[in-house]
């Protein structure tokens, strides 16, 4: 205790209270002005993971109950609310669907799936996952926007 004293009175002699608040203003306003570009840097880039099906899908990964897909299934979402499924070396199959809050609905059959998008090493995924007793996972790459 003493010797924190002894520091303050030296530390109060040898600088001027007003200089050092000055001083500690110009430093923290400096730093900031400085940091300024850092801060905002991310404002114009957009998110490169997806928020709507719309687009090209690949079908990888398929776990559960699995009857009406196909590895290698590709999947085209229009704006319009059809999509095209088509396996390899099949016909394609056309079907009309909703998206609404992270939820994909074919119409015609009422078989829905939660969507999620997610990154994987540069990929774009989309994972549906069966709703209402649907037990199964579908795992899309994105091919194109």
């Amino acid at each position: 205790m003493l010797i924190n004293n002894y520091l303050l009175t030296i530390f109060r002699q040898k600088t001027n209270p007003m200089s050092l608040k000055y001083k500690v203003f110009k430093f923290i306003l400096l730093s900031t002005l400085l940091w300024f570009p850092f801060i905002g840097s991310d404002c114009n880039k957009s998110s490169s993971t997806p928020s709507s099906v719309i687009g090209s899908w690949e079908l990888v990964k398929m776990l559960g109950n699995a009857q009406d897909v196909c590895l290698g299934e590709t999947a085209d979402f229009q704006t319009s609310g059809n999509a095209t499924l088509t396996c390899p070396n099949s016909t394609p199959v056309q079907k009309t669907y909703t998206y609404s809050a992270d939820i994909l609905t074919y119409t015609q059959t009422g078989l829905s799936y939660s969507v999620a998008f997610k990154t994987e090493n540069g990929i774009q995924k989309m994972v549906l996952t069966g709703r209402n007793g649907v037990d199964r996972e579908l795992t899309y790459d994105q091919l194109s926007k």
